[in-house]
């Protein structure tokens, strides 16, 4: 008895002994590291890193002079010959060229040895990114550092074409190494753009136990109207998206952008400019089943991420206008995937984590023209994604309107006021309105 009596007291004595050097280990900073999640294109996708081959083949390197070269001499062949396939002739193996080196295949997987710039370790082991950062992810970063220190900031970045759900493995990976070397329980994210697609399908697969809060920032949260639109085929220059995009993004010198909105206005007013559009769009059209079929199937369409900014709406047809169900089989299953457990349900696992403690919020900007390219081009945006998406679900005025006069918001259950006081935005009908902030003129 004496002998269980001693053993008893010393695993007792043990255990308060080891408690105290335990605690000690937590971090009593105040402050919960963050980990931004970046977007699409913040860095380099590069082939064969390393190597006397490494090429970066995302953004494409583009040789302007023979993209014009090429573009004159498909036009010219094109009006000698009055068959515009001339000029599909000419630019399709250079499209195919500079998209080809960073396609996937048609499981979805990357056909190359293809990587990209990652920071496994807190922001305190990049100065080189924290002095630099000024805009976009790089300047959260900057700010972060500023306000919680270096060494409790890291940076998410990876290959965005790949399976949101893979991503979600690796980002998973990068919380648990947070908390080991921060010494903190949970972590909050700050999901950028396409980063929303792998938050979302993070927290379907491994829920928010880690996380503290999660900020969604211009993200794609509900995918995008352009991506939707692109895919089923709607491949359109609408003439007031048009417009607006020149209006908002071609800044010339010398007070030149006056002179050249005063010459579209004149075009528009002559009818100049609808006869413009109206053969540029059937330009489009007599080329859009080539480009399609030629280019943009097996180079764009086989990444999983591209799939991930599809609307429920059209995600369907979407499919059936683009993959073989046989040769893109495996490419397929993985869409399948995200799309109808985590795209689908995305209400379901805000809503959820929310209830188990995690705070949400949903940042929004508008007042910004996207590439009048397809026809929802004419709706409010950063200029990347549509308000509409970034917000799930705001009613906007059309870019450079304003709501009806006497507009009364669509949805009043919760009692408040949430239409904005420029009269653009409408934001009851948010997925979560309470939790979504907007913000006017500020790009994506």
């Amino acid at each position: 008895m004496k002998k269980l009596f001693s053993i008893l007291f010393a695993f007792v004595f043990i255990s308060l002994a080891v408690v105290p050097a335990f605690a000690s280990q937590n971090c009593c900073c105040g402050h919960t590291p963050l980990v931004v999640v970046g977007g699409m294109n913040n860095y380099p996708l590069v082939r064969d890193e390393g190597t006397k081959n490494e090429t970066q083949v995302w953004p494409p390197v583009i040789d302007y002079k023979k993209v014009a070269s090429a573009a004159f001499l498909g036009l010219s062949d094109a009006a000698l010959s009055l068959n515009r396939n001339k000029f599909a002739d000419r630019i399709i193996p250079l499209a195919n060229s500079l998209f080809e080196p960073a396609a996937c295949d048609a499981n979805g997987n990357s056909k190359y040895n293809i990587t990209t710039k990652t920071f496994p370790l807190s922001m305190e082991n990049y100065p080189e990114i924290v002095a630099s950062g000024y805009k976009s992810e790089e300047g959260i970063v900057h700010t972060a550092c500023d306000k919680l220190g270096a060494d409790h900031v890291y940076y998410f970045n990876y290959d965005w074409r790949l399976d949101p759900m893979e991503l979600a493995k690796a980002l998973n990976n990068m919380i648990e190494t947070v908390k080991a070397q921060t010494r903190h329980n949970k972590v909050d994210i700050a999901v950028c753009s396409l980063g929303g697609s792998t938050a979302l399908a993070y927290l379907q697969e491994f829920g928010c136990g880690d996380i503290e809060s999660c900020v969604f920032l211009s993200s794609a949260f509900s995918g995008s109207l352009a991506a939707s639109e692109i895919f089923t085929g709607h491949v359109t220059v609408d003439k007031t998206a048009l417009k607006q995009y020149l209006r908002i993004n071609v800044n010339l010198k010398n007070n030149m952008d006056c002179v050249l909105d005063a010459f579209v206005d004149v075009l528009d007013e002559t009818g100049s400019l609808g006869i413009i559009v109206m053969l540029a769009n059937k330009f489009i059209g007599s080329l859009q089943e080539r480009v399609f079929k030629e280019v943009l199937i097996d180079n764009l369409c086989t990444m999983p991420g591209m799939w991930s900014l599809v609307r429920e709406d059209a995600y369907e047809q979407a499919k059936d206008t683009l993959l073989d169900k046989t040769k893109y089989a495996g490419l397929i299953k993985k869409i399948d995937c995200f799309h109808y457990n985590v795209r689908q349900k995305r209400k379901e696992i805000i809503t959820d984590a929310m209830r188990k403690g995690m705070s949400v919020y949903f940042c929004s900007h508008y007042n910004d023209a996207m590439i009048p390219l397809y026809p929802s081009a004419v709706v409010q945006s950063d200029g990347l994604i549509e308000t509409v998406c970034t917000s799930a679900g705001a009613v906007c005025a059309p870019l450079g309107s304003t709501l009806p006069k006497g507009y009364v918001q669509k949805n009043t259950c919760c009692g408040k006021n949430h239409l904005s006081a420029d009269g653009i935005i409408d934001a009851s009908t948010c997925m979560f309105p309470e939790q979504t902030w907007f913000f006017n003129n500020v790009a994506h």
